[in-house]
C-alpha cells in the first residue's frame, strides 16, 4: 500500500472528525442542560398540577427531547383544563405529524384553522404541515437522487498489488504495472417507489432500483456498471405506527465489467427492523441468491446466503451510530471458489448546522469502519494445491455532505480498502476519493 497516501486520507479524515468534536460536545451539553430541565419543571408541576404555563413549557423541552410521548399526554392534559386552546391543539398536530399518526394530526390542525383571527404565519405553518400530510399519505410515492463527480482511485482497476504470485505452486514475479491510478466519472442514480396501503400500520409496497456507473481515463479494466431492482412489502407485525415491521422481498442484480456482462443474479429475502425507544431500534435481514456467471468464469457459479443483524443508537438528536454483524457462505460450482465469511461494520453520521446563507439543511458528516474475514473451503490447483485461502479486508471511509436549497447538493468522499490474503496473488488496496454534485426529490 501507498502509505503516504493512506496517512494523507487518514489525516483528512481526522480532521474533519475534529472540526466537528465541539458540535457534538455542544450538542450534548445541550441535550443535558434539556434533560434538567425537563426534571426541574416535572418536579415543579407535581407541586402545582393545574399551572398550564408549567405545563406548556415541560411539553416544548420535552418535544426538542423528542420525548413526544411526555410532550403528548401533557399537551392534552392542558386540554382537559382548557378544551379550546389553538396554540396548544397547534403543538400537538405537529406532535403527531412528527410520530406518523397523521389522521391526529389533521383533525388538530383543522380545529385551530376554525379560531377566529389566527395569525398569517400561525395559517402558513399549518399550510406547509397539510401539504406534507397529503404527500406522505398519497398511495402512490416516488422519491430518489442523482449523482455525477469526479473519481480518483489508486487502484482503477482493484488489481493484485504483490509482483510475488503463485503459479500451479511455484513462484513467479509480476511485470508491468501494479494497481495503476487513473481519474474518471461516476454516476448513480437511484428511485424508489411506495405504493401505502392505509391504515396506523405504517404499511406499504416497496420497490428500490438503481443503477451505478463508472469510467476511467486510461484503465479500461476499472470500467463497470450495476443495475439492482427489489421489490416486496413492509407488514406491520402489530397494530402500531412503529411497532415492529417485516419486509419480504425479490431482487435481481445484473453486473458489467470492461463493457462486459459479468454475472446475473437473482435473490430473496427479508428485512426486519424494530424501534425500542428514542434511542434504540434494531435491524436484520436473510438474503439467498442464485448466481451466473459469464462462460469463461462458471466456476464461481453458485448459490449465496447473507445474513446480517444490528443496532441503531442516537444518542442526541443528530447524531446516528450503527453497529453491524454479517454472516455469508458463498456456494460455487468449484470448491475452491466457495467461501465463508464474517463481518463486523461501525458507522456514524453526524447532522451539523454550518451556519452559512447557502445552506439548505443540516450538513452531514458521516464515517465508516469494517472488517470482513473470509475463508475458503479448499485450495485453487492452478495457484497452488496445498494452501487454502484466506482473506481479511479492512475497510474505512468518511464523507461529508453539503446540502444547498431545493434538493440540491454536494459530497467529498475518501475511503481505503486493504486485503491480505494468505497467498499473495489475491492481495490488494486501493485509495479512493471523490467529488460529486447531487439532487434529491
Amino acid at each position: 500500500m501507498n502509505f503516504r497516501a493512506f496517512f494523507r486520507i487518514g489525516a483528512l479524515g481526522l480532521a474533519l472528525i475534529v472540526s466537528a468534536l465541539p458540535l457534538v460536545g455542544r450538542a450534548q451539553d445541550t441535550k443535558d442542560a434539556l434533560r434538567a430541565e425537563q426534571t426541574a419543571l416535572f418536579d415543579a408541576m407535581s407541586a402545582d398540577v393545574q399551572n398550564l404555563d408549567l405545563m406548556f413549557r415541560y411539553a416544548g423541552v420535552s418535544a426538542r427531547l423528542q420525548d413526544y410521548e411526555a410532550a403528548i399526554s401533557t399537551l392534552e392534559r392542558m386540554l382537559v383544563f382548557v378544551p379550546d386552546l389553538p396554540r396548544v391543539q397547534l403543538e400537538l398536530g405537529a406532535l403527531y405529524f412528527n410520530i406518523g399518526s397523521y389522521v391526529i394530526a389533521e383533525r388538530y390542525f383543522r380545529n385551530v384553522l376554525e379560531a377566529d383571527d389566527l395569525p398569517a404565519p400561525v395559517r402558513a405553518r399549518i399550510a406547509r404541515f397539510r401539504d406534507e400530510i397529503v404527500e406522505r399519505t398519497r398511495k402512490h410515492r416516488f422519491s430518489g437522487k442523482l449523482e455525477v463527480g469526479l473519481i480518483h482511485d489508486s487502484n482503477a482497476a482493484l488489481g493484485p498489488t504483490d509482483r510475488e504470485a503463485l503459479l500451479f505452486g511455484r513462484r513467479a514475479i509480476r511485470t508491468g504495472d501494479l494497481g495503476e491510478s487513473d481519474t474518471g466519472v461516476q454516476v448513480l442514480a437511484q428511485i424508489t417507489h411506495r405504493y401505502d396501503f392505509g391504515g396506523q400500520g405504517n404499511e406499504f409496497w416497496r420497490t428500490d432500483a438503481s443503477f451505478s456507473g463508472r469510467r476511467y481515463q486510461d484503465v479500461d479494466e476499472g470500467a463497470s456498471e450495476s443495475f439492482f431492482l427489489r421489490t416486496g412489502p413492509q407488514l406491520a407485525l402489530d397494530d402500531t405506527n412503529f411497532g415492529p415491521k417485516i419486509r419480504p422481498f425479490l431482487d435481481a442484480t445484473h453486473v458489467r465489467i470492461d463493457d462486459g456482462r459479468l454475472y446475473n443474479e437473482g435473490g430473496i429475502g427479508f428485512e426486519y427492523v424494530e424501534i425500542f425507544s428514542n434511542q434504540w431500534s434494531a435491524f436484520g435481514s436473510a438474503r439467498a441468491a442464485i448466481r451466473e456467471h459469464t462462460s469463461n468464469r462458471v466456476d464461481e457459479d453458485g448459490a449465496i446466503l447473507n445474513v446480517t443483524a444490528g443496532l441503531v443508537w442516537t444518542p442526541l438528536r443528530d447524531l446516528v451510530v450503527t453497529g453491524t454483524l454479517g454472516v455469508g457462505s458463498d456456494r460455487a460450482k468449484a470448491d475452491f471458489e466457495s467461501n465463508s465469511e464474517a463481518s463486523i461494520r461501525v458507522a456514524a453520521s453526524f447532522d451539523y448546522d454550518p451556519g452559512l446563507a447557502i445552506a439548505g439543511g443540516k450538513w452531514r458528516l458521516s464515517g465508516y469502519a469494517s472488517a470482513a474475514f473470509r475463508a475458503y473451503d479448499a485450495p485453487n490447483p492452478i495457484v497452488t494445491a496445498r494452501e487454502t485461502r484466506e482473506d481479511t479486508d479492512l475497510r474505512f471511509g468518511i464523507r461529508n455532505v453539503f446540502k444547498f436549497h431545493k434538493g440540491f447538493y454536494a459530497a467529498l468522499d475518501a475511503s481505503v480498502l486493504d486485503r491480505r490474503s494468505t497467498i499473495s496473488n489475491f492481495e490488494l488496496d486501493n485509495i479512493g476519493v471523490s467529488a460529486v454534485l447531487g439532487y434529491t426529490f
